[in-house]
């Protein structure tokens, strides 16, 4: 385990931690952090599609700001999206292949003094395996499956580790390409009526087609016994044909299908390439880690219910065919300098500087389609069409110590200092906005200090039970402005001055924990559980205009209080058994004005409580081979998805899926062959898994649901040398 940026043993961690290694990412059958997230209690992810997610950490739930509520690491380097209301989910988090890695680590609470300002809820970390100096090997994982509803989906990965000087230079070699059919059809739109499917016309099938594909370069240079040279570049580019989701109405969980006069593809390309370089002393680590994280997303969106939206009856009599296109980028270099000791006596420290910048240009139109002037008698040069360019720069020193008071009981102190400065400048023009081109520009300065104390006792070799109290925090930022010649009325119902119209500011919160982890019955179970008493205060929120846009704003205060648990009993060598819970309740604190948040609502798409049980069967076969029988039952609590409960979109319905799985581990007479087969979503249970936000703008009587993936089965095939 590497959540306290040392290597430590899971169960000698004073946290609340969940952590899944090569083994178990493999016999879960995970394949995104969505399925993580099915597996951690404490853990929602709110998923448009693949790359297309919000992570959300015991309730601490936002969609707006210019930053997460949770970090998100691949190794050294963050990956959380930054800048350009990153939390729309269409530019969330990205998927990173799991294909060769390692080990995944959640990290639940606030993770602000060793992680910084993006890690308020907690950190979910992807940490690559390594390039062995030892050995040459070769593997190979590849799977064949079919969806009800949709067609034939595959993938293959491949690893190729050489030592290429004996026990000083190595490389690893990671390839991987991923193709999976659509399940939904897209149908046209009724000409007079978008919450109708028309008479007549084509019928496009299994439109939601996803192809990622990419590959991963791990260097490792021993330079000397005590100094190493780690260099590491992922390349990865997903394909939409479509977004996975359903136009309610007129579709629905039951009838699956999308009303769209244009296709809707979308393209995220991203590069992550980081050096890090350790020089080992006698009583400490040193290192340095340099990284930089490119990301480009481009999309279409059909807009033509929109656009007749807010212009029919006059001038436009009937829905005509218009696109809104999209291109948002980020460019992220991070630097971190980190000591780490290892002391004999009972103080221990870890702590470093950091610095992370961020420029984010994004641009995107609705042009005017060809034929709509002549068809309605207009002279629009265009929709809209609008730029910005963001930059968000931040500094920070850290530090952590530990002490033993006794061989028992131990005490952590950590503190975060930082300071983010961040800036934008916006153009904007065309019909949306009045028809008046306009520009502005922003800024906002940010300082503060995040502390933690974390106090253990390991009461006995099997029972360590600890208590913490920390606080994480987000900066505020510029707002992005919505035109007063369109939105007037709405901004002067919001009473908010001109300061908070312009910028919004930082929110943060403070953490209380209880937690144990123990094991019994002579090391046959174990369990871990926490309980949680979250103050989150100037609550960053986005409010969603009628005219089109939105804007963020501070909402007051909230809490989220709750526990969780994680059990697992091995009563023998062949059977184990898991079980996951997490109940919850979160609340705002008070009113909003101008909204329709009340005091007392729930934070969105946070369910009340969620659980996984699973059981898993090992017997060995004739010939000595490894065989495996699991099933998995995952359950997520119903959510709101809206603060407005007129609207039918208000709440989303809980849901449960089973997935089946079973195999041979080692078939062969070398070991190195590997056959398997799963069923996912046994029953063809399609939840809600998010209500994106519109790229143009949200409709009240109509919008946008991902769904789940239906039943899916199909096999595996492993082998390794």
């Amino acid at each position: 385990m590497t959540a306290q940026k040392r290597s430590e043993r899971l169960q000698s961690i004073p946290m609340s931690v969940t952590a899944f290694d090569a083994a178990k990412l493999s016999r879960l059958g995970i394949q995104s952090v969505l399925d993580v997230a099915r597996h951690t209690p404490g853990l929602t992810v709110v998923s448009s599609g693949p790359g297309q997610n919000i992570l959300i950490m015991r309730g601490i739930s936002s969609t707006a700001g210019t930053a997460g509520t949770v970090g998100y690491y691949l190794d050294e380097t963050p990956i959380a999206a930054s800048s350009n209301a990153s939390l729309l989910s269409l530019r969330g988090v990205i998927d990173p292949a799991l294909f060769d890695i390692g080990q995944v680590e959640v990290l639940r609470g606030p993770q602000g003094t060793l992680y910084g300002s993006s890690s308020m809820g907690g950190t979910v970390k992807y940490l690559s395996r390594q390039a062995d100096l030892k050995k040459l090997t070769f593997e190979t994982d590849s799977a064949l499956s079919s969806t009800k509803g949709g067609g034939r989906n595959w993938s293959a990965g491949a690893v190729l580790n050489i030592p290429l000087v004996e026990d000083r230079l190595a490389a690893r070699l990671t390839v991987f390409e991923k193709y999976q059919d659509g399940f939904i059809p897209r149908y046209g739109i009724s000409a007079d009526n978008y919450l109708r499917l028309p008479v007549s016309g084509p019928v496009q099938e299994n439109v939601n087609t996803e192809k990622t594909s990419g590959f991963r370069l791990m260097l490792k240079w021993q330079l000397a016994d005590d100094l190493t040279l780690s260099g590491s570049w992922l390349q990865q580019r997903s394909f939409l044909g479509a977004p996975f989701q359903i136009d309610q109405p007129p579709g629905s969980t039951s009838a699956l299908l999308q009303t769209r006069l244009l296709p809707e593809p979308s393209t995220q390309v991203s590069s992550i390439a980081n050096i890090s370089v350790r020089k080992q002393f006698e009583q400490f680590e040193l290192l340095s880690s340099t990284s930089y994280y490119d990301r480009n997303v481009s999309v279409d969106e059909d807009s033509s219910k929109v656009i007749y939206y807010f212009f029919s009856p006059k001038p436009q009599t009937y829905i005509y065919p218009v696109i809104m296109q999209g291109n948002y980028l980020n460019r992220e270099f991070t630097q971190e300098l980190r000591l780490t000791s290892d002391w004999k006596g009972p103080w221990q420290f870890i702590g470093g500087a950091y610095y992370h910048h961020v420029n984010a240009p994004l641009a995107s139109q609705i042009p005017v389609t060809p034929g709509y002037n002549a068809a309605f008698g207009t002279q629009y040069a265009s929709f809209f069409k609008g730029a910005r360019q963001a930059t968000v720069s931040e500094t920070a020193l850290f530090g952590e110590a530990s002490y033993k008071i006794t061989p028992q009981l131990s005490v952590n102190l950590g503190l975060r200092s930082f300071r983010v400065n961040q800036s934008f400048a916006q153009q904007v023009d065309g019909e949306f906005v009045g028809g008046v081109a306009s520009g502005v520009t922003g800024s906002s300065s940010d300082s503060g200090l995040n502390p933690k104390l974390n106090l253990s006792w390991q009461a006995s070799p099997d029972l360590l039970l600890f208590a913490t109290a920390s606080k994480g925090y987000r900066p505020g930022g510029p707002n992005n402005p919505a035109p007063v010649a369109v939105c007037g009325k709405e901004l002067a119902s919001l009473n908010l001055n001109a300061s908070q119209l312009q910028r919004f500011g930082a929110d943060s919160i403070w953490n209380y924990e209880l937690g144990a982890k123990s094991r019994w019955l002579h090391g046959s179970l174990t369990a871990n559980a926490s309980l949680y008493s979250i103050d989150w205060n100037d609550v960053q929120q986005q409010i969603v205009l009628q005219c089109g846009f939105n804007i963020t704003a501070n909402f007051g205060s909230a809490s989220s209080r709750g526990a969780e648990l994680e059990l697992t009993y091995q009563p023998n060598k062949l059977l184990e058994l898991n079980l996951m819970a997490n109940i919850g309740r979160t609340r705002l604190n008070n009113d909003v004005p101008g909204t329709p948040a009340r005091n007392g609502d729930s934070l969105l798409d946070v369910p009340n409580w969620s659980m996984a049980a699973a059981v898993e069967y090992t017997p060995v076969l004739a010939h000595g081979m490894p065989a495996y029988l699991r099933l998995d039952y995952t359950y997520i609590g119903k959510a709101n998805f809206l603060f407005d409960r007129s609207s039918p979109f208000y709440q989303r319905a809980a849901y449960g899926l089973v997935n089946l799985k079973w195999g041979v581990r080692q078939i062969s007479a070398d070991k190195r062959l590997g056959l398997g087969f799963f069923i996912d979503n046994v029953f063809n249970k399609i939840g809600q898994t998010g209500l994106p936000v519109a790229i143009s703008a949200d409709l009240p009587d109509t919008r946008r649901i991902a769904v789940t993936r239906p039943r899916t089965f199909g096999m595996t095939l492993r082998y390794a040398m």
